[in-house]
């Protein structure tokens, strides 16, 4: 007759420790996603009304940044954020507009930070890599960290697509 060896005690007592910790952890994966698509969704919204409320202002802000075609991307940036703020908040299509508002966020990042350094993007890629400050610092940043999350992680049970896809099970 053969034994197993078991593990001490106190190793099964400290696994026995993880476990819970990683499934409660995981119970609060859905509510945390729900109150950063929630405050990040609203903040879209806001921001977006704001672009398609002050188009002209916008617009020649845009063309300082040297973004081409500056009244024609006020609108699809303005449009961008409040819509995809909007169905981000409820919890609606919330990976393919994180992939958009990803993108529109990165651009915003990139091209602020490169009107920072004489649209340089080799002198921008030598700071960041030297400090990060310029790209956490940006406004921006929550933004695309946010879009990101979502569009890697999905927007857990608690949103309008979780819903969704329970009906669908049964």
């Amino acid at each position: 007759m053969t034994t197993t060896p078991t593990a001490p005690r106190s190793e099964s007592f400290v696994a026995a420790l993880y476990m819970r910790l990683v499934h409660y952890a995981n119970n609060l994966q859905s509510p945390l996603l729900l109150l950063i698509r929630i405050y990040i969704g609203y903040q879209c919204i806001i921001s977006g009304w704001a672009h398609l409320h002050n188009i002209s202002g916008m617009t020649v802000f845009f063309a300082k940044l040297h973004i081409p075609h500056p009244k024609a991307n006020v609108y699809i940036s303005g449009s961008s954020e409040f819509v995809g703020g909007a169905l981000l908040l409820i919890g609606l299509c919330s990976r393919p507009i994180s992939l958009v508002l990803a993108f529109n966020f990165l651009v915003a990042m990139l091209t602020v930070q490169l009107s920072n350094y004489d649209f340089s993007f080799k002198e921008l890629v030598h700071q960041i890599w030297a400090d990060q400050s310029p790209i956490l610092g940006d406004t921006a940043f929550p933004y695309l960290a946010t879009a990101l999350l979502v569009l890697v992680f999905g927007p857990g049970y608690l949103s309008t697509d979780g819903l969704i896809k329970s009906l669908r099970r049964k």
